[in-house]
């Protein structure tokens, strides 16, 4: 077959999906001021990456046409390819940011594959489609060897190393087997790094110019050595305008430069924009689990069709830079994609209910608003009737996140399947447990109930999670422990999240210790060790301040604590961030019982008194010994500098905000 340029096609009615994302919407743009007499319908569910506001040069055009929706929908894409007579389909739509592949892969497979599968299938349905171009990425290749000058051809084996790129190229077989199979027209393309005006913070340069305006570190994962080629996004819609005119059915095409900038090196030039010394301005962080070295690509089939760069990297680079300091807020809130290591931030689930509407803009307006002000996240939380999942629900509200609460027993797998095909979540919260009533000595003489819960709920729970692909955050305790000879109390030295427990002095603790070492082996579960939970609520008999005021005698032991005020908000940050593994969820340092009574004192009530007993005598009055303990909270103050030491935190959150003397 010849790679030749033929007849240039002219389409009629583009269907373009993904419009409103950072590629698509220049595409867009691009087609709907150079050939007015095209048809443009445009096809976004407007997710995390996407926005409206990227297509407002579209809205006053008569051939443009908007469509909020999900190419997962088959009814909503056969629908449109009838009703709107579409002969021509530029497909976009994916989820692109690898590192958010590494923690929910799922969304990757669902959106990637399965949403370019329905596509396809329409098409063959329909009969309507001369032309469908595929977009896809470079990094379907795999890394190419630092040392060759040759790129990779498109007739090269597709090699992909991280979740996001192998459902690239999961796509790509589909779109193959389609044309070879069902006679399809397809084109498929293979971008390399595109850069520019509108694209969402979560990539390097927009991350790196964001942050450089913020003052803040521009953080580089690794040693910064990875190479990487970059195309302003002007070159690479005038690259799609060529493909879409001249391309060749069953063709291939890279569009790419073989100009290449280290990672570093894109790092200093920013810097060097703002006027920022680079050894001051640029951190290292950890890397990805796998981050290829180099992508290297032969741009010359693309070149005989009559494209070329023409945006030198200094002159795009500026023009991004001014761009994004004109505009700094046209994202809204990005802290989260800011992070070194963003987590899955934003993921929706594709919905047969979905939608669209025609251009118009009053309308437009009025649902961007509502898509624009959506935080995007969605949590399953289990532990209703609980304290922490109730605080878990108010924080949502506060926060404008939408929460709905598992109506399953943990231990029926079947229920928690409907929970989450009902609720279809991004994230989690299992703060659902047995801690008994009024304390953990009712575990003792409960312990078949402890278990069912525990234990057989709480991993039922993580493996429902990771068959669905889904983040689980699990409130555990650090009730697992007591000082010893290595951790001896007054001494500082805090049990670390690898340290394995021992203590097992009650049931209850027994279940946990039993869990924690089980549930490691779940990589999608972030367990979060929570201590003698205490709140700004003097009234809730489940705080642990309010539990030792109403005794009549307390013993007087150093333990680490949880201010749950200042660590439930960060449990859901942990969440935006795709934290995993475990993490002792408690404030720095140690804090007695006397000194909180004395603060309780100070603060509430100035006639307050209490009575101490030692050890012997309290095991007297209890059925099961208790744990007391200091967690080494190094690894969660790392990843949240401002968390307060516990005795700072209860001031503050807790006993300023009641001060009564």
């Amino acid at each position: 077959m010849s790679a030749e340029p033929g007849p240039s096609y002219a389409p009629k009615n583009i269907l373009l999906t993904g419009a409103a994302g950072f590629i698509a919407s220049h595409v867009t743009s691009r087609l709907i001021k150079n050939y007015p007499n095209y048809k443009i319908v445009a096809l976004d569910k407007l997710d995390y990456c996407s926005s409206f506001k990227n297509l407002q040069s579209c809205l006053n055009s008569s051939n443009f046409k908007f469509v909020k929706g999900d190419i997962g929908c088959a009814d909503l894409v056969n629908y449109l390819l009838v009703a709107e007579d579409i002969d021509t389909i530029m497909h976009f739509a994916a989820q692109t940011h690898v590192d958010n592949s590494f923690g929910n892969s799922f969304e990757f497979t669902t959106n990637n594959i399965y949403g370019t599968h329905v596509l396809l299938e329409a098409c063959k349905v329909t009969g309507r489609v001369k032309r469908f171009i595929h977009v896809s990425t470079d990094e379907v290749y795999g890394e190419t060897d630092l040392e060759t000058d040759i790129g990779n051809p498109e007739a090269s084996q597709l090699l992909p190393t991280n979740p996001y790129s192998a459902t690239k190229a999961g796509a790509e077989m589909l779109v193959m087997a389609y044309n070879r199979s069902y006679g399809l027209p397809t084109i498929t393309t293979r971008g390399n790094n595109v850069y520019g005006p509108n694209q969402y913070p979560e990539k390097l340069i927009p991350k790196f110019i964001l942050l450089a305006m913020k003052g803040e570190k521009l953080p580089i994962h690794g040693n910064g050595s990875n190479v990487r080629s970059y195309l302003y996004c002007e070159d690479v819609a005038e690259a799609f305008d060529v493909i879409l005119h001249k391309g060749v059915i069953g063709h291939v095409y890279n569009i790419g430069t073989q100009k290449e900038r280290g990672v570093l090196d894109v790092a200093e030039d920013i810097c060097k924009l703002f006027g920022l010394d680079p050894k001051e301005a640029i951190s290292f962080v950890q890397d990805r689990p796998f981050n290829d070295q180099r992508y290297f690509l032969d741009d010359q089939k693309l070149k005989k069709l009559g494209w070329d760069e023409r945006t030198s990297w200094e002159d795009g680079l500026k023009m991004t830079m001014e761009w994004y300091t004109k505009n700094p807020n046209w994202w809204g809130d990005v802290s989260s994609a800011l992070h070194p290591h963003p987590g899955v931030s934003m993921i929706t689930q594709s919905s047969d209910d979905a939608w669209f509407f025609q251009y118009g803009h009053t309308r437009l307006t009025r649902e961007f608003s509502v898509s624009n002000g959506s935080s995007g996240l969605k949590f399953l939380i289990y532990g209703r009737t609980g304290w922490l999942g109730g605080l878990l629900g108010k924080l949502c509200e506060d926060q404008g996140i939408v929460y709905e609460y598992g109506k399953g027993r943990l231990e029926d797998r079947k229920s928690l399947l409907e929970d989450i095909r009902r609720v279809r979540p991004s994230h989690v919260f299992n703060a659902a447990g047995v801690t008994g009533r009024p304390n953990v000595d009712w575990c003792e003489s409960h312990k078949v109930e402890t278990i069912r819960t525990n234990v057989v709920g709480t991993l039922t729970l993580a493996d429902v999670c990771k068959d669905q692909g889904l983040l689980m955050i699990n409130f555990a305790t650090g009730c697992i422990f007591e000082y010893d000879k290595e951790h001896p109390q007054g001494s500082c030295i805090g049990f670390k999240e690898e340290d394995k427990p021992n203590f097992t002095g009650s049931f209850y603790s027994k279940t946990k210790a039993m869990v924690e070492e089980l549930i490691i082996e779940y990589k999608n579960v972030c367990t979060l060790r929570v201590r003698m939970p205490i709140s700004s609520d003097l009234s809730n008999p489940r705080n642990f301040i309010t539990k030792i005021s109403r005794y009549n005698k307390v013993v007087n032991i150093p333990n680490s604590m949880t201010v749950l005020d200042e660590l439930l908000p960060i449990s859901i940050e942990m969440a935006r961030r795709n934290c995993s593994g475990i993490w002792n969820f408690t404030n720095p340092g140690v804090i007695s019982h006397n000194e909180i009574l004395e603060m309780y004192r100070d603060y509430i009530d100035p006639k307050f008194t209490w009575v101490n007993f030692n050890l012997e005598e309290q095991a007297k009055v209890i059925v099961a010994p208790r744990s007391n303990n200091e967690l080494d909270a190094s690894k969660l103050k790392n990843e949240f500098p401002e968390l307060l030491s516990i005795k700072d935190s209860i001031i503050k959150y807790v006993f300023e905000p009641n001060k009564k003397t």
